[in-house]
């Protein structure tokens, strides 16, 4: 399993890197013109057709790879053509970057220039790890960053007794986990409430109205952002080396399910996200089930003679009843359990006795690792 993190330095602000970002901005409008004319999307066929205006322009050979590289990234995703405002530069280590002592030497317009800068004290751990591909860029404020990228291998190991803990990510409830904690419960009330503040401000059309906008905009990106990080450590936390989250694979829900507002507001993926790379980082394992019928399925007797009102989950055959998402996660853990690891010698999942019961019968369903990506 790769673990990978990304960490932002900031440097001070020098005109030869600004005029470097200037003239890659203008490469990579280049390379990105060539290709929609020519309907290429592929770096190395594209080459031959851009490099050498690229090194006409000033940008020095390995800069002049990277922008036909990030040209043909860019084509690839776009509907339309894609037209810079903004831009970051790839570097690649050691080619056009290097580190040592503290001392950073990047590849500009003319030549490596060497910056010293200074580590905080969170990511010394992180150099210690493999340098891969890393950017630099300067946002809308002027700061100039260097954001090094590192790779490292995960220290997962299998062991006979870990505990598997199933994650139920919702709505209502942002994440609920089979052994009973809730986590977000108030968080769909605050979004009416932002949302309504919105609708407010924008129906008066006035100055002032617009100032209050722009002054609340990305508030709750933000905070979604925070909370999501603060749940997911809160998870992760309380696990150790060698257990197994469970999650849902929810990736295509927006397109297969049924038009609900609040299914595009949901930033399910964010929050798996953020557990994922926590977890890989101390040693335990992520998986992803089909989502398929956990939360239809009693988790007492599997049945799917069932109904769900007001949050509370009722099984017409066997007469259990809890609460909707704390229902799910159970089944998400056992899910994994039945079908992974049957015939070992491992612990319950994270859930109360008088779950253990019944005998279960098999859920076909498919499992896969995922992991983090940047």
């Amino acid at each position: 399993m790769m673990l990978v993190r990304s960490i932002p330095i900031k440097l001070k602000v020098n005109d030869l890197i600004i005029k470097t970002i200037e003239l890659y901005k203008q490469g990579l409008q280049l390379c990105i013109d060539k290709a929609w004319e020519m309907r290429i999307r592929n770096n190395i066929k594209l080459h031959p057709f851009v490099y050498s205006d690229l090194r006409t322009l000033g940008l020095p050979a390995q800069l002049s790879i990277s922008c036909i590289k990030q040209a043909c990234g860019m084509i690839k995703k776009a509907e339309n053509k894609p037209f810079i405002k903004f831009c970051s530069i790839r570097y690649n280590s050691p080619r056009s970057f290097s580190f040592k002592n503290n001392v950073l030497s990047i590849s500009t317009i003319k030549g490596r220039v060497k910056i010293p800068i200074k580590i905080p004290y969170y990511a010394l751990k992180y150099f210690n790890w493999k340098i891969v591909e890393s950017l630099l860029k300067v946002d809308d404020k002027n700061r100039m960053f260097f954001i090094f990228t590192f790779t490292a291998e995960s220290s997962w190991t299998s062991n006979q007794h870990f505990e598997v803990l199933g994650v139920d990510c919702g709505v209502n409830k942002i994440a609920v986990t089979s052994n009973n904690k809730f986590y977000g419960k108030d968080f769909k009330n605050l979004r009416i409430k932002h949302d309504k503040l919105i609708a407010q401000l924008q129906s008066k059309c006035t100055k002032s109205a617009k100032r209050k906008l722009k002054t609340i905009s990305g508030r709750w990106r933000k905070f979604m952002r925070l909370k999501n990080h603060e749940i997911s450590k809160r998870i992760v936390g309380g696990l150790n080396e060698g257990d197994v989250v469970v999650m849902e694979d929810l990736i295509g829900i927006r397109t297969t399910a049924k038009y609900n507002k609040w299914i595009h507001k949901w930033a399910f993926r964010q929050l798996q996200f953020f557990i994922e790379y926590k977890a890989l980082a101390k040693g335990i394992r992520v998986v992803y089930i089909n989502p398929a019928y956990t939360s239809k399925t009693c988790n007492r007797c599997n049945s799917l003679n069932t109904k769900r009102h007001s949050g509370f989950f009722e099984c017409l055959n066997c007469g259990f009843h809890c609460d909707c998402d704390l229902q799910a996660s159970r089944n998400i853990a056992k899910r994994y359990q039945r079908n992974i690891f049957a015939g070992h010698t491992i612990t319950m999942p994270h859930i109360s006795t008088d779950e253990h019961e019944s005998s279960f019968r098999a859920i076909e369903c498919e499992v896969r690792d995922k992991y983090p990506c940047l």
